[in-house]
């Protein structure tokens, strides 16, 4: 009988033993990696000036990623997310780098959407060894040349500009087309109209900057600047507000020449707030597929944008962007494995990884000479009768411009 109760005791301590498993799972605490969770930092202007479009991008992150959790999480863990309001402000980007870096250490980090802060992290990057994954912009000086801890997440700046470009001049016949670029005077603004004037010259035409502020209250010196440069097209960088002043003052000036915009000023309420007269003819340059004109495929970001609360954002480019980063991001970490350490995660994605196009995106692919990601991009409208997005073809018919 003890022996009965010896063997009974020993087959209950291991089946204690092996429920106990997951407790002591592998563990790297520097690296932000426990036995049930991985912390992930996320930054974005949550409150400042470009919160209109940031903050969704951050809602659309945390609700994809809440939804992955919910489902198992990665490898049994949950992906814990630790975001950090920077208000477009460079210092503050930097203090919330180096405190997911060592204070309140995380497997990496996200967002980071401000291109002057970007250029100003890039020498903490080798030393910090703390990986940008799935960045809310990306400016040049991060990702070219290559650098081992940055990974872009979003359009590039270039291939926003080519496919722009490329396509009013073929859809209106210009063979020297006259551009005007308005643009935030930040490092993506002036790389933004670089890669416009470096596409126009290519096509015989050219290209007038006109710089905006960030924090600006009126258009209107941009808007007499347009009217003195007489474009066939203008391009559009900046936030969501001064977009709006934009394209009020061309309305009231009587500048009827289409417009496109960088794939962070597709929303929902830019359109709305400057109406049908002012917006019709403006349309956006994205990597990324608003819900409205891809309802196959968004179907699971709607079902969870409502039962967290952001109805209101199912169609903000900016949410879908942030929830496709999500699930960039949960991939990458399940990808590494189960003992998941910042050396891992980057030597993974710096051999290469690739995304596949769910039908909210086209396809992200990292390779060990270019970390940008997203090469693909297509033009969108709106069509203010049915109040959703419309597309001019596929991903695949303006390949040809960015090639």
């Amino acid at each position: 009988m003890r022996r009965y109760h010896s063997i009974f005791g020993a087959a209950i301590g291991l089946a204690l033993a092996l429920s106990l498993q997951p407790v002591l799972a592998f563990e790297s605490p520097r690296d932000g990696v426990y036995a049930d969770r991985i912390d992930w930092g996320v930054t974005g202007d949550m409150s400042g000036p470009a919160a209109g479009s940031q903050h969704p991008w951050v809602k659309g992150f945390q609700s994809h990623m809440k939804a992955i959790n919910e489902a198992g999480g990665v490898h049994g863990r949950r992906i814990n997310v630790l975001a950090e309001d920077t208000r477009y402000d460079t210092t503050a980007e930097r203090i919330a780098y180096e405190k997911f870096a060592t204070q309140t250490p995380t497997l990496g980090t996200s967002g980071m959407g401000n291109s002057s802060s970007q250029t100003a992290i890039v020498p903490l990057l080798s030393r910090e060894k703390l990986p940008v994954v799935g960045t809310y912009t990306s400016a040049k000086a991060a990702y070219d040349p290559p650098n081992p801890y940055f990974y872009g997440g979003f359009c590039g700046f270039k291939q926003m500009a080519q496919v722009g470009v490329r396509y009013f001049a073929e859809s209106l016949n210009l063979s020297a087309p006259k551009i005007a670029t308005v643009h935030l005077d930040v490092a993506s603004g002036q790389e933004f109209n670089g890669f416009v004037d470096e596409t126009v010259k290519a096509l015989g035409g050219t290209n007038v900057s006109i710089p905006i502020k960030v924090a600006a209250a009126d258009a209107t010196p941009q808007v007499l600047a347009l009217l003195e440069a007489k474009p066939d097209v203008i391009a559009i960088h900046g936030v969501a507000t001064t977009a709006q002043l934009v394209l009020r003052g061309m309305q009231q000036y009587g500048i009827d020449a289409p417009s496109f915009a960088i794939t962070y000023l597709g929303t929902p309420g830019v359109y709305q707030a400057v109406g049908e007269a002012a917006g019709a003819n403006y349309h956006f340059v994205t990597c990324f597929t608003p819900s409205s004109a891809a309802p196959e495929a968004s179907a699971a970001l709607v079902e969870a944008a409502k039962k967290d609360g952001h109805a209101e954002f199912v169609d903000d480019i900016n949410y879908v962007s942030g929830w496709v980063i999500a699930g960039l991001v949960a991939e990458a970490v399940k990808q590494v494995g189960p003992e998941p350490t910042r050396e891992k995660l980057v030597e993974m994605l710096n051999k290469g990884f690739t995304l596949e196009a769910s039908g909210l995106s086209s396809q992200l692919v990292y390779t060990p000479d270019d970390h940008e990601g997203l090469k693909v991009l297509q033009p969108i409208g709106y069509d203010y009768a049915t109040k959703t997005f419309k597309s001019f073809g596929t991903y695949a018919d303006f390949e040809k411009y960015t090639k």
